[in-house]
């Protein structure tokens, strides 16, 4: 017998000048998941299918992405924070575990730091936010405008096949014009140049934590899992293989596997 799938409902959450746009799905525990730049919440569908069996699952749309306001005079790390702790408020969560990958896994760091004693559990994967990744011309540019400038940039955040077609990357392109995002790509980009380095987090953190990391990420090679892993006492670390910056799309599989043990642990 196959199994039901849980149905993803949309939510928006009203921030006063801005609003949060997020999924939710399942029962049980809750679960946070935070995409990271140049992704949306709906690139975790089949991974929120998957956890929603066994918990509630939130994916939200960062403050300048997808679906959420794009308006904000200024968008930080510290903006993201506070529209996280404004859903943990509205949805009524004592305590949650949080996923967050790549500028999602610096937010997701910022916000164990500041408020620990929330998350039950945190899931760094590919986490960006090192004082390294502003020295030097950026490898790809975040935001594309050209055909070519999306292959480059899939061929650094993708390991899959299907990434490296000239057909996929005009699709992924049509999609990135029509969120909208370029219109607060200034304000992001700003807003991390004035952010806490991960650096500077890492040491605060407190809460059990499992770094997750494609063993192919040509973005932030896996050497720097070993960086992470090391800065945050007692976490542990896990390679996907045959994966790059977005591991859960490249091999979901493996993913699943490894943070659905540690959300058990």
């Amino acid at each position: 017998m196959t199994r039901a799938l849980n149905s993803i409902a949309n939510h928006t959450l009203s921030l006063g000048a801005d609003s949060l746009a997020y999924l939710k799905s399942g029962s049980g525990p809750a679960v946070i998941i935070i995409h990271g730049i140049g992704g949306h919440k709906e690139d975790w569908q089949e991974i929120i299918q998957a956890l929603a069996s066994k918990h509630t699952v939130y994916a939200i749309d960062m403050i300048g992405f997808g679906a959420s306001s794009k308006t904000s005079a200024e968008i930080t790390i510290a903006t993201q924070v506070d529209a996280l702790e404004a859903l943990r408020t509205a949805e009524k969560l004592e305590k949650f575990d949080l996923i967050g990958n790549s500028i999602g896994g610096w937010v997701a760091a910022q916000f164990a730091a500041n408020y620990g004693s929330s998350v039950q559990r945190l899931v760094l994967v590919d986490a960006a936010g090192f004082k390294a990744m502003f020295e030097g011309p950026p490898p790809a540019n975040f935001y594309p405008g050209t055909v070519e400038e999306m292959q480059q940039l899939l061929s650094l955040v993708l390991y899959s096949d299907f990434a490296h077609t000239r057909e996929f990357a005009e699709g992924a392109l049509k999609r990135l014009q029509a969120s909208g995002d370029g219109q607060a790509a200034e304000r992001v980009f700003q807003g991390l140049f004035v952010s806490p380095r991960l650096e500077d987090l890492m040491p605060k953190i407190t809460t059990p934590t499992l770094v997750v990391w494609g063993a192919e990420d040509k973005l932030f090679p896996a050497v720097i899992a070993d960086l992470v892993h090391d800065n945050i006492m007692g976490s542990s670390k896990v390679l996907i293989p045959k994966a790059s910056h977005f591991p859960h799309i490249d091999n979901p599989q493996s993913f699943l596997a490894s943070v659905s043990d540690f959300l058990k642990s």
